[in-house]
Parts: C-alpha cells; structure tokens; sequence
C-alpha cells in the first residue's frame, strides 16, 4: 500500500485535532497508509531562528529512515502553489506512481527555514491565510482524503 507521512512539531495541544486527525486517517486507511511524525521540540526559544532550525533538525530525523531516492519532500507555506482539488489529486497520483513516499512537512509557529523550503521537491499552499500548524494538518489530511477519494472515484468529492 502507498504510503503518505506528514511530519509537524509536536505534541498536538488541541483535542479537537487529535480526533479530526484521527478520524481522517481512518478514512485514508483504505487507500493509503498516512503516518503523522510530530517529534517534539524541547524548551522554548526566544529566538524565531533558532527554533526554526531545531524544528528542522527534529523533522529531519524523524524522515532520515526513508532514502532520498524514495521519498518526495513537499513543504506547506502560504507563499507556496495553490492547486485545485483535481490538480492536487493529480499531483498525488503522479508521486505515488512512482513509487514514492510523500512527505508533507509543516513548520510550527515560526514558520520553515528557507533552507528547509529550498530542499523540498515542491512548495506548496493550502491557503493564503496563515494558518496554525495544528490547524494546517487537519486541513491537510482532509484535502488528502479528498484527493484519494477522487483518484479512487469514490464519491467523498462531489
């Protein structure tokens, strides 16, 4: 089975999205296996650099058991791509095929390095809103199902 990872800083502090999450993956389970990797930054940071750079070096863990050659990198950014639902579900398709592993990465509340942006394979925007990142992998798991969905020709999508 293909498989989707999202990787966000953790924990998860809202209930609500813990479930939402939950149930989405539910439903994804009969397409795809989605993974969630919320590695968990430790202590708080003054400087927004600093904790950008932590949060990369825990995500980057947290992916280094994948190849390279095997994985595909798409970052969320609200300065990235917007696609339609149809051309999402493409763009997921055209990956899978290939037998990729997608990766979603989220930044936590200051946002991905440009670093982290530049190594991505593609940029991509949910909305053009800033969104919370706990926030951000809910809707993200749901426009996943949609795209599954609709690549399955199951009637979710309408």
């Amino acid at each position: 089975m293909k498989k989707i990872t999202i990787a966000a800083p953790g924990p998860l502090k809202h209930k609500f999205i813990a479930e939402g999450l939950n149930y989405y993956q539910t439903l994804i389970k009969r397409f795809a296996i989605l993974e969630v990797k919320l590695p968990k930054l430790k202590g708080s940071y003054a400087d927004p650099e600093k904790r950008k750079r932590e949060e990369e070096a825990l995500i980057w863990k947290a992916l280094e058991e994948i190849p390279a050659q095997k994985r595909s990198i798409v970052v969320l950014d609200e300065r990235g791509k917007a696609l339609k639902t149809e051309d999402f579900a493409k763009f997921i398709e055209d990956k899978l095929s290939l037998d990729k592993e997608i990766i979603f990465v989220i930044g936590g509340p200051e946002g991905l390095s440009e670093g982290l942006k530049h190594k991505a394979d593609f940029v991509l925007s949910l909305s053009s809103l800033t969104l919370n990142h706990e926030l951000t992998l809910l809707v993200l798991a749901e426009a996943l199902f949609r795209a599954l969905s609709l690549m399955k020709g199951h009637p979710y999508h309408r």
